[in-house]
């Protein structure tokens, strides 16, 4: 089967729903596939964070904020490695994004814009989340597909999987697919085609290859989250960059081998806003950081050092009995009965050497780290830095939670200039060829860090310009320079 339409979405993420939706209000044809059987992409398990500076909200709570502002402190945070032309298009998109959400009824939560302490905090209140997370903005811009799909401007076609760009004379013309569970072959041409269909976190194979010396996958990335339109370009001559700035989320628990929810069974690590009771400590049993930095970025990088990317949350009662449970969503009679259970990622004992035995940690180096953190404790120096104690960790039964170093978000992705054009590593443009959201990598508009709404942001501003910078291409063909 063959389509022609003027421009062609790969992914029905954030980033794709907002091209598809933009480029058919301006009168264009638009088919939009999806591998899955749901448009929403990561919106399904994104926590739907999202950062701007200069919004009517701010302005209304009188926080005085400039997208200037908010590029110094993206740039800094990352490590100045961040394309600074992508996230300087970024931040000036970003209030105009908040405030057209608002215009549709975006049901924001009351604290917003607010300073989330999950990420390293920005210089002003500029984080913002709806009252149902990520799916508060998949029912905006579902509200919105829906009126296009009825009126035909759009098509739409689910678990229809891209397998390969079409090319003619060094131009992408569209793409091969296979669609249904028959997997039938379908051919779909266009003048523009957009890779739109997110990163690779849930592709071990994948994710090795870029993340140089990286961990085993451990992820909370959609299971079609495969790498697909980075794999396509690059077969085509499409550069990729940014694979070495992977950092990841802590406090995710690995609940079944290489998957971890945050939804199901997150730890309360949020640097600032809690009481400090335990100790991280590597495979050799050894702390390597103050478990109470308030610098989440540092943390994060911190743990990709140790082996394994993971390390042990260890309390003892009396600590547990003062924080409660240390997991978000339990009771402390869930937090316990979890302890008991023989394959789970929380263990407890009445010793610090049977405990370090149950874990697979070295127990010399386990009792050494104790005893000179319960030293600290009475000393009030810590050779770390540390500066809240919760007491000595001495009262049993003793608690180890394994937390490794999780995938929420890809940094390495294609790349792309200033209009979204896909390019090789010279900076030769790829006809015909343009990419927004994720299948950039997170690396590029977050740096070397996980910047608060960096990721979901761009992704939605991106795709809202690009739609409309092929719709105003098409109708004025002579001034086209997109």
């Amino acid at each position: 089967m063959n389509q022609h339409v003027d421009v062609l979405v790969v992914g029905a993420g954030p980033a794709g729903l907002c091209v598809a939706i933009e480029a058919a209000r301006g009168g264009l044809r638009v088919s939009l596939i999806e591998a899955t059987e749901v448009v929403g992409g990561t919106l399904h398990v994104s926590a739907g964070h999202l950062s701007a500076a200069g919004t009517r909200l701010q302005a209304e709570r009188g926080i005085d904020d400039r997208p200037d502002l908010h590029l110094a402190d993206v740039m800094e945070f990352g490590g100045g490695r961040a394309d600074s032309t992508l996230v300087a298009l970024a931040v000036d998109e970003a209030p105009k994004t908040i405030d057209w959400l608002g215009d549709q009824g975006f049901p924001f939560a009351d604290e917003v814009p607010a300073l989330y302490g999950g990420h390293r905090p920005y210089s002003r209140p500029r984080t913002y989340w709806g009252r149902d997370k990520g799916l508060s903005i998949l029912e905006v811009l579902r509200r919105q597909l829906d009126e296009l799909l009825v009126s035909g401007r759009v098509t739409l076609d689910l678990g229809t999987r891209m397998s390969r760009l079409l090319t003619n004379d060094g131009e992408v013309v569209g793409v091969q697919a296979t669609a249904g569970r028959g997997q039938v072959p379908t051919r779909i041409h266009a003048g523009a085609t957009v890779l739109a269909c997110g990163g690779y976190g849930a592709n071990p194979e994948l994710f090795a290859e870029l993340t140089p010396g990286s961990p085993r996958l451990v992820t909370n990335a959609m299971p079609a989250s495969q790498g697909d339109g980075l794999v396509a370009a690059r077969e085509i001559g499409a550069a990729v960059r940014g694979g070495e700035l992977h950092t990841p989320r802590l406090g995710l628990l690995e609940t079944i081998p290489g998957r971890a929810d945050m939804w199901t069974a997150m730890l309360d690590l949020t640097p600032g806003s809690r009481d400090v009771c335990e100790i991280w400590v590597n495979a050799d049993g050894e702390r390597f950081v103050a478990e109470d930095c308030t610098d989440v970025t540092l943390l994060e990088h911190a743990v990709l050092r140790q082996p394994g990317a993971q390390f042990w949350v260890l309390l003892d009662s009396a600590g547990l009995a003062r924080i409660g449970s240390p997991v978000r969503q339990w009771d402390v009679g869930r937090f316990v009965a979890e302890a008991t259970a023989a394959d789970g990622p929380i263990h407890v004992a009445d010793t610090m050497a049977a405990l370090a035995e149950q874990v697979g940690i070295d127990s010399g180096g386990l009792a050494q780290s104790v005893s000179r953190y319960n030293a600290s404790t009475r000393s009030g120096s810590d050779p770390y830095g540390r500066a809240q104690f919760g007491g000595a960790l001495d009262q049993p039964p003793f608690y180890a939670i394994r937390t490794p170093a999780t995938v929420l978000c890809s940094f390495g992705g294609v790349v792309v200039d200033a209009q979204f054009r896909v390019t090789t590593a010279d900076g030769t443009r790829i006809g015909g060829l343009y990419a927004v959201g994720e299948v950039l990598g997170m690396g590029a508009t977050s740096g070397a860090a996980f910047c608060g709404g960096m990721s979901l942001t761009p992704a939605l501003s991106f795709g809202r310009l690009l739609g409309r910078r092929l719709a105003d291409a098409a109708s004025a063909p002579a001034l086209n320079t997109i």
